[in-house]
């Protein structure tokens, strides 16, 4: 699947997500959807990092130098 239509279906998807949450935070307050919500977010991040192939840096300079190198 080519980039430009990757981003679009995943733009379109965070953007219903985001539609849908508001809608139940609306009619269910409860505290355990403060919790759900995040999380719901932070696995649709790393599926969509995943699936993009967008690299995350582990290590920095800083933490080469603590170690003493």
């Amino acid at each position: 699947m080519k980039l430009l239509l990757k981003s679009i279906i995943y733009a379109l998807v965070v953007v219903c997500l985001i539609t849908a949450s508001i809608l139940l935070y609306r009619v269910h307050p409860e505290v355990q959807l403060a919790f759900i919500i995040p999380g719901v977010f932070i696995f649709v991040y790393s599926l969509i990092t995943d699936d993009m192939g967008i690299k995350q840096h582990v290590r920095s300079r800083n933490f080469r130098f603590s170690r003493g190198r």
